[in-house]
């Protein structure tokens, strides 16, 4: 297919100016992208208060998780709001506490009776990150930087799609930086086009559904949520407080019987909502875990009589059941551990074209940086991208580092990434120091932070890379050579910045 000169100009010009103006926050959310897929293993990792012991085979007693949960807070007796979340991966289980100010979180583990508020959010922060959730709008950004990506996908494709054949696997790195970083691009874009294409696709739904739905509330339903919610799946139940005191039948009942109520739940229940405890009114939704691209299954129990007044049966919608489709997509929760590396992988080739994609802007417009904004844009790349690497170097050490009764710790270990973050982006803009040096000299320092926390796991630590297998603690082990992964890498990349380039060819 060939096109026209004035076409492909049209294409080239949308490919380059999507992909330069949302790439570096494209960087961000593939890099974030790698710890949200093990969000879970860095959860357990990130307190060796729980490496105590392996995860529990037998399924928590939620009558038991309960009591533990409200003797944490300072709930009323009567009309407490209660979440128990559990964690496929591990034993833990972490409480939710609706109080009249604010919501607490509390760990606990059902194996030791052990209790402990939630001292780091490591693990949860990168994984927000990943769509910017502490940003004013930043899911609607997300989706609309997506829907960006796709865009460069679609007019990349057209750009080079008769070409296609002879530049897959062409990689010449001995050539000038301009045609060894658009070998890089096209061979690692091509063989990630089917995952980018998806994770571009399904993270714009995603993350823009929220904003249609508030579309739709506006215009079709004339401000009516409530039918929207339940459009999608949403819908929750209202049921006031009498403020008549009432016994509830035990959790561990209620789930048991909302197992029984709904076609298809089975296992351990991944989230337990306890509502109007002690109320006559008091009801309890039991979400079941859902199987992998599958339908929810969850059921809505009146806590005294014991009867399910509502299930996923009633609630359930085609909308619903698409983004749950979508989502599993997107995180990979349908393959198991492979597909989370694979994954994994992909995304990092994305980090990769993402860099030599503006590389390449910079040496087809201006070569010499003569104009100021290229500059910027250089040394932005540099600071954004080597600078995220630093400072999650800096979080994982500052999670080892801080005291473990730190009143505030999750806080500050969350300042220190950002602080890193900010200063490691300010050294890259120095205009005496080259971006080569700098990002040499950033992604050196993530490294060293990224292999000082593996030492000193070997060194303080019970479980760690060496042990955590026997103990039984997989997910501590997946954790650990994830950070071998980071080390290495960051290394590499420290490396090939620092040493001398050969005379260039071509």
């Amino acid at each position: 297919m060939k096109f026209t000169p004035r076409t492909f100009r049209i294409q080239w010009d949308l490919h380059a100016w999507a992909g330069v103006l949302a790439s570096l926050f494209l960087f961000v959310i593939f890099f974030c992208g790698v710890f949200s897929l093990f969000r879970e293993e860095i959860e357990l990792w990130q307190d060796p208060a729980f490496h105590t012991a392996p995860p529990g085979q037998a399924p928590p007693s939620f009558d038991a998780l309960l009591m533990q949960a409200m003797a944490q807070g300072t709930l009323p007796s009567r009309g407490a709001h209660v979440g128990l979340l559990t964690h496929e991966e591990t034993r833990l289980v972490t409480a939710y506490l609706f109080e009249p100010t604010e919501v607490r979180e509390v760990w606990l583990d059902p194996s030791t009776g052990t209790s402990l508020t939630a001292r780091s959010r490591l693990a949860s922060e990168l994984y927000w990150m990943h769509f910017f959730y502490r940003v004013p709008w930043g899911m609607e950004l997300s989706g609309l930087l997506a829907v960006a990506m796709l865009a460069t996908l679609v007019s990349g494709l057209v750009i080079h799609l008769k070409d296609l054949r002879r530049q897959w696997w062409s990689f010449r790195p001995a050539l000038k930086l301009r045609f060894s970083s658009s070998d890089a691009h096209k061979v690692l874009g091509v063989f990630g086009l089917p995952f980018t294409a998806m994770m571009g696709w399904t993270g714009a739904i995603l993350c823009l559904s929220g904003l249609l739905a508030q579309g739709l509330t506006s215009t079709v339903y004339k401000g009516d949520a409530n039918r929207v919610a339940a459009l999608r799946g949403y819908a929750q139940p209202v049921r006031e407080e009498t403020k008549r005191d009432a016994v509830m039948r035990p959790l561990d009942e209620l789930v048991a019987r909302a197992r029984a109520a709904v076609p298809g739940a089975t296992g351990t229940p991944r989230y337990v909502d306890v509502q109007l405890q002690g109320d006559a009114n008091a009801w309890v939704g039991v979400y079941f875990q859902m199987e992998p691209l599958g339908a929810d299954h969850f059921a809505m129990m009146d806590a005294v009589s014991g009867e399910p007044f509502a299930t996923s049966t009633h609630y359930r919608t085609p909308l619903f059941s698409f983004e749950r489709v979508l989502f599993d997509l997107h995180y990979a929760h349908y393959g198991g551990l492979l597909l989370k590396l694979l994954y994994a992988i992909l995304a990092l080739a994305m980090c990769v074209v993402i860099i030599t994609g503006n590389l390449i802007w910079l040496e087809r417009r201006d070569a010499a940086r003569a104009r100021w904004g290229n500059r910027l844009l250089e040394r932005l790349t540099v600071g954004v991208s080597a600078g995220l690497a630093l400072g999650c170097g800096v979080y994982f050490a500052s999670n080892r580092a801080l005291p473990w009764t730190h009143p505030h710790r999750g806080d500050w270990e969350f300042g220190l990434f950002l602080g890193a973050w900010a200063l490691a982006a300010a050294v890259a803009l120095v205009p005496r120091l080259s971006p080569r040096r700098a990002g040499a000299w950033l992604c050196a320092g993530a490294s060293l932070l990224f292999g000082g926390v593996i030492a000193s796991d070997i060194v303080f630590q019970d479980a760690n890379l060496f042990t955590a297998l026997t103990r039984g603690l997989p997910p501590v082990f997946i954790s650990q050579v994830l950070l071998c992964v980071f080390a290495l890498g960051c290394g590499g990349v420290a490396w090939s910045l620092g040493r001398s380039r050969p005379p260039e060819k071509g």
